[in-house]
């Protein structure tokens, strides 16, 4: 019988002390023979005198197993795809190993015949994400919850289990690449999602579960967002098209939503919370979902008009529904420029500065605690100056 440590294609850095005495080794069941003549291979693992088989669903003639070498004998691609599964196997029962010995818990042979077949937050950090994100469902936000649960289902799509043990540098960067090259995910979106894996890493490490990368040495690196706004011409684009009455009533309920936040500022996750009641007078008086604080601000004129006397905004959207609702209003109103909820905000915060508005008074409409936030719209506007005077030498210089 041979150790795991000694079997080729496993990690040198197994448990060098588990619960018990821990033997893995490939066998040959050849005292019963198929028709065909092969017989199956299976994994044989002792922990503490106890013994348990599992299938590999490989089947070879005897002759063709190497008992020394525990593979399949032979430079078939058949054959290297076996040895890849045998491989495979005894790797992750290793990994099974370490991750009880470094969090000092008693390997039994129950335990890891269940983690080996049905992975568990013990050894999977996929398995782990998933079970802490239940139990973040009542303490975060909606949308936030929302977020975390997009990036696992991006790490889901990467792969289909991560062992704690394989949470290294290289597994970050191949991440990183995934989600770039793969999935042609901007560099905002991919830093929020390794903000997200960060977090249930750190719920990991505090836990006591060991890892080759600690949380604290994932660097997530923040990037300038482009500010995505629309012009005066824009947004009247999109009111014409809002009165057409050929719109249909999920993407005027959608951009009434919308255009009510590019004339009052409000994020999604606010909107989203309205009701009639907000509305006091010519003021709308809500409690901000982000910052916890109560705001007030004056309605103008134009904000009215997208608001229904009965429930504030017709119809229940989800926020990702609203976002593809509007790339498809973009998309029929020959706007060009990408949609989002958050445009919303950016278009509002941009239109204040030009039509003369107080950057002091913005930071209090938006509920900005610190000024630098509310500054980048004054960069933005500075900017959009510094074109138009460009525009001047159209007059001579053609």
């Amino acid at each position: 019988m041979r150790n795991i440590h000694n079997v080729k294609n496993v990690p040198i850095d197994g448990p060098k002390k588990s619960s018990g005495k821990f033997t893995c080794k490939i066998v040959a069941k050849n005292d019963y023979i198929r028709a065909d003549g092969t017989c199956a291979l299976y994994v044989q693992i002792f922990i503490e005198g106890k013994r348990k088989r599992l299938p590999l669903n490989i089947y070879i003639k005897p002759k063709m197993f190497d008992s020394k070498k525990q593979q399949v004998r032979g430079n078939s691609q058949i054959a290297k795809d076996y040895n890849l599964i045998i491989g495979k196997k005894l790797s992750d029962i290793n990994k099974i190993a370490i991750s009880y010995r470094l969090s000092d818990s008693y390997l039994t042979l129950d335990k890891l015949v269940e983690d080996l077949t049905n992975p568990t937050s013990k050894t999977d950090f996929i398995k782990f994400y998933e079970d802490e994100l239940k139990k973040q469902k009542n303490i975060i936000e909606d949308s936030t919850h929302a977020q975390q649960e997009s990036t696992l289902r991006k790490i889901k799509k990467f792969k289909s289990r991560i062992f704690f043990q394989d949470i290294t540098e290289d597994l970050i960067k191949e991440f990183k690449s995934y989600c770039k090259k793969t999935l042609k995910n901007q560099d905002n979106t991919i830093s929020t999602a390794l903000k997200n894996l960060k977090k249930y890493l750190h719920i990991a490490n505090k836990k006591g579960i060991k890892t080759p990368l600690n949380y604290s040495e994932i660097v997530v690196k923040r990037f300038k967002s482009n500010r995505v706004f629309l012009d005066e011409q824009e947004l009247k684009t999109l009111f014409e098209y809002r009165e057409s009455k050929f719109v249909p009533d999920d993407y005027k309920n959608v951009l009434d939503r919308f255009l009510f936040s590019c004339f009052t500022g409000l994020r999604i996750s606010d909107i989203q919370r309205l009701t009639t009641e907000n509305i006091v007078g010519d003021y709308l008086a809500f409690k901000i979902q982000k910052t916890k604080k109560f705001h007030k601000i004056k309605l103008n004129n134009t904000s009215k008009i997208f608001i229904n006397d009965e429930t504030l905004f017709k119809g229940k959207y989800y926020d990702q529904d609203i976002n593809e609702i509007l790339k498809e209003i973009a998309k029929n109103a020959g706007v060009q420029k990408h949609l989002t909820f958050h445009v919303a905000r950016h278009t509002f915060a941009t239109n204040f500065l030009i039509k003369g508005g107080r950057v002091e008074n913005l930071q209090k409409i938006l509920g900005h605690s610190m000024i630098t936030e509310t500054m980048i719209y004054v960069h933005i506007v500075d900017n959009l100056l510094n074109d138009e005077i460009s525009n001047l030498d159209n007059i001579l210089l053609k």
